[in-house]
Protein backbone atom coordinates (compact mmCIF):
# COMPACT_ATOMS: atom_id res chain seq x y z
CA UNK A 1 0.00 0.00 0.00
CA UNK A 2 3.01 2.49 0.70
CA UNK A 3 4.61 1.78 -2.24
CA UNK A 4 1.61 2.00 -4.48
CA UNK A 5 0.79 5.73 -2.97
CA UNK A 6 3.98 6.43 -3.28
CA UNK A 7 4.28 5.18 -6.70
CA UNK A 8 1.23 7.20 -7.80
CA UNK A 9 2.77 10.37 -6.05
CA UNK A 10 5.30 10.41 -8.06
CA UNK A 11 3.90 9.78 -10.95
CA UNK A 12 1.28 12.54 -10.31
CA UNK A 13 4.41 14.77 -10.04
CA UNK A 14 6.12 13.65 -12.75
CA UNK A 15 2.89 14.56 -14.63
CA UNK A 16 2.61 18.07 -13.00
CA UNK A 17 5.84 18.80 -14.12
CA UNK A 18 5.49 17.86 -17.47
CA UNK A 19 2.17 19.50 -17.89
CA UNK A 20 4.13 22.85 -16.87
CA UNK A 21 7.21 22.17 -19.12
CA UNK A 22 4.27 21.82 -21.95
CA UNK A 23 3.08 25.40 -21.09
CA UNK A 24 6.27 27.19 -21.21
CA UNK A 25 6.84 29.67 -24.30
CA UNK A 26 9.89 28.75 -26.77
CA UNK A 27 12.71 30.85 -25.81
CA UNK A 28 13.99 33.65 -27.58
CA UNK A 29 16.84 35.27 -26.32
CA UNK A 30 18.52 38.74 -26.65
CA UNK A 31 21.87 39.32 -25.24
CA UNK A 32 23.39 42.48 -23.69
CA UNK A 33 27.28 43.50 -22.62
CA UNK A 34 27.22 44.23 -18.84
CA UNK A 35 29.37 47.25 -19.72
CA UNK A 36 26.20 48.70 -20.60
CA UNK A 37 26.26 50.39 -17.69
CA UNK A 38 29.26 51.74 -17.61
CA UNK A 39 29.10 52.79 -20.77
CA UNK A 40 26.19 54.30 -19.93
CA UNK A 41 25.33 58.63 -20.99
CA UNK A 42 24.09 58.34 -16.89
CA UNK A 43 26.98 56.76 -15.75
CA UNK A 44 29.69 58.79 -17.20
CA UNK A 45 27.70 62.14 -16.07
CA UNK A 46 28.03 60.35 -12.48
CA UNK A 47 32.04 60.43 -13.00
CA UNK A 48 32.28 63.75 -14.16
CA UNK A 49 30.01 65.13 -10.66
CA UNK A 50 32.28 62.73 -8.48
CA UNK A 51 35.44 64.11 -10.52
CA UNK A 52 34.52 67.32 -9.18
CA UNK A 53 33.70 66.21 -5.63
CA UNK A 54 37.14 64.74 -5.00
CA UNK A 55 38.71 67.91 -6.65
CA UNK A 56 36.82 70.05 -4.02
CA UNK A 57 37.83 67.51 -1.61
CA UNK A 58 41.24 67.57 -2.52
CA UNK A 59 41.28 71.33 -2.08
CA UNK A 60 39.85 71.44 1.04
CA UNK A 61 41.99 68.69 2.47
CA UNK A 62 45.15 70.71 1.06
CA UNK A 63 43.97 73.54 2.71
CA UNK A 64 43.94 71.38 5.97
CA UNK A 65 47.21 69.83 5.74
CA UNK A 66 48.93 73.24 5.41
CA UNK A 67 47.11 74.46 8.46
CA UNK A 68 48.39 71.20 10.24
CA UNK A 69 51.86 71.66 9.11
CA UNK A 70 52.10 75.48 9.77
CA UNK A 71 50.50 74.57 13.61
CA UNK A 72 53.46 71.66 13.91
CA UNK A 73 55.78 73.93 12.71
CA UNK A 74 54.91 76.71 15.61
CA UNK A 75 55.02 73.77 17.95
CA UNK A 76 58.42 72.87 17.17
CA UNK A 77 59.74 76.38 17.40
CA UNK A 78 58.08 77.12 20.80
CA UNK A 79 59.37 74.87 23.32
CA UNK A 80 61.82 77.81 24.06
CA UNK A 81 59.03 80.10 24.13
CA UNK A 82 56.28 78.31 26.37
CA UNK A 83 56.09 76.67 29.79
CA UNK A 84 56.22 72.66 29.53
CA UNK A 85 52.51 72.81 30.18
CA UNK A 86 51.12 75.27 28.05
CA UNK A 87 53.12 73.08 25.31
CA UNK A 88 51.56 70.07 25.96
CA UNK A 89 48.13 72.18 26.37
CA UNK A 90 48.77 73.46 22.66
CA UNK A 91 50.25 69.94 21.60
CA UNK A 92 46.49 68.41 22.85
CA UNK A 93 44.81 70.84 20.85
CA UNK A 94 47.00 69.79 17.88
CA UNK A 95 46.11 66.24 18.49
CA UNK A 96 42.54 66.89 18.59
CA UNK A 97 42.51 69.22 15.49
CA UNK A 98 44.24 66.31 13.25
CA UNK A 99 41.68 63.71 14.18
CA UNK A 100 39.35 65.98 13.42
CA UNK A 101 40.65 66.57 9.92
CA UNK A 102 41.03 62.81 10.00
CA UNK A 103 37.16 61.94 10.63
CA UNK A 104 36.31 65.00 7.96
CA UNK A 105 38.51 63.03 5.58
CA UNK A 106 36.61 60.14 6.46
CA UNK A 107 33.49 61.70 6.09
CA UNK A 108 34.31 63.02 2.87
CA UNK A 109 35.25 59.75 1.31
CA UNK A 110 31.97 58.34 2.63
CA UNK A 111 30.05 61.38 1.32
CA UNK A 112 31.29 60.00 -2.19
CA UNK A 113 30.66 56.53 -1.76
CA UNK A 114 27.01 57.21 -0.55
CA UNK A 115 26.31 59.11 -3.39
CA UNK A 116 27.80 56.80 -6.05
CA UNK A 117 25.95 53.86 -4.40
CA UNK A 118 22.89 55.63 -4.69
CA UNK A 119 23.06 57.15 -8.01
CA UNK A 120 24.16 53.74 -9.67
CA UNK A 121 21.21 52.49 -8.21
CA UNK A 122 19.44 54.48 -10.15
CA UNK A 123 21.18 53.82 -13.33
CA UNK A 124 21.06 50.00 -12.85
CA UNK A 125 17.45 50.46 -12.54
CA UNK A 126 17.27 52.28 -15.51
CA UNK A 127 19.35 49.67 -17.54
CA UNK A 128 16.79 46.83 -16.07
CA UNK A 129 13.34 48.86 -17.66
CA UNK A 130 15.42 49.72 -20.77
CA UNK A 131 16.50 45.92 -21.27
CA UNK A 132 12.99 45.08 -20.49
CA UNK A 133 11.77 47.47 -23.54
CA UNK A 134 13.54 45.99 -25.92
CA UNK A 135 13.55 42.46 -24.95
CA UNK A 136 9.93 43.30 -25.69
CA UNK A 137 10.13 45.49 -28.35
CA UNK A 138 11.83 42.58 -30.61
CA UNK A 139 9.97 40.00 -29.50
CA UNK A 140 12.66 38.40 -26.86
CA UNK A 141 11.25 36.40 -23.76
CA UNK A 142 14.89 36.02 -22.29
CA UNK A 143 17.19 38.65 -22.02
CA UNK A 144 21.06 37.37 -20.90
CA UNK A 145 24.54 38.73 -20.00
CA UNK A 146 26.88 38.84 -23.02
CA UNK A 147 29.53 38.09 -21.14
CA UNK A 148 28.01 34.03 -19.76
CA UNK A 149 27.68 33.50 -23.11
CA UNK A 150 30.45 31.07 -24.77
CA UNK A 151 29.23 32.24 -28.59
CA UNK A 152 26.80 33.33 -30.33
CA UNK A 153 25.23 35.14 -33.43
CA UNK A 154 25.91 39.09 -33.54
CA UNK A 155 21.96 39.30 -34.51
CA UNK A 156 20.94 38.46 -30.62
CA UNK A 157 23.29 41.03 -29.08
CA UNK A 158 21.10 43.95 -28.17
CA UNK A 159 23.37 45.93 -26.46
CA UNK A 160 23.44 49.05 -29.04
CA UNK A 161 19.49 49.24 -29.04
CA UNK A 162 19.95 48.68 -24.97
CA UNK A 163 22.28 51.60 -24.11
CA UNK A 164 19.85 53.83 -26.64
CA UNK A 165 17.28 53.40 -25.02
CA UNK A 166 19.05 53.92 -21.36
CA UNK A 167 20.54 57.34 -22.72
CA UNK A 168 17.30 58.88 -23.92
CA UNK A 169 15.52 57.49 -20.48
CA UNK A 170 18.11 58.60 -18.48
CA UNK A 171 20.54 60.89 -19.85
CA UNK A 172 21.92 62.10 -16.49
CA UNK A 173 22.21 60.92 -12.84
CA UNK A 174 22.03 63.92 -10.21
CA UNK A 175 24.65 62.28 -7.56
CA UNK A 176 23.54 63.22 -4.47
CA UNK A 177 26.26 63.95 -1.58
CA UNK A 178 24.82 63.58 2.21
CA UNK A 179 25.29 66.14 4.59
CA UNK A 180 27.91 65.70 7.15
CA UNK A 181 25.13 65.11 9.86
CA UNK A 182 23.56 62.64 7.76
CA UNK A 183 27.11 60.76 7.38
CA UNK A 184 28.18 60.92 10.87
CA UNK A 185 24.77 59.65 11.74
CA UNK A 186 25.10 56.75 9.31
CA UNK A 187 28.13 55.64 10.14
CA UNK A 188 27.68 55.24 13.53
CA UNK A 189 24.49 53.46 12.94
CA UNK A 190 26.85 51.02 10.76
CA UNK A 191 29.51 50.80 13.20
CA UNK A 192 27.90 48.88 15.76
CA UNK A 193 26.57 45.99 13.41
CA UNK A 194 30.01 45.80 11.79
CA UNK A 195 31.28 45.24 15.32
CA UNK A 196 28.58 41.99 15.56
Amino acid sequence: MKKTLLTSLFISAAVLSSAHADSLPAPVIGIVEQATLDKSAAFQDIIKQVDQKRTEVQKEMAAYENELKDKDKELAENPKKLSEKDLAAQRQVFEKRVQEVQEKLEIRRAQMELGVEEAKKTVYQAFLKAAEDVMKEVGANVMIYKETVITANSGFDLTPKVLDKLNKDLPNVKVSFKSEADVKKQLTQQLPQAQK
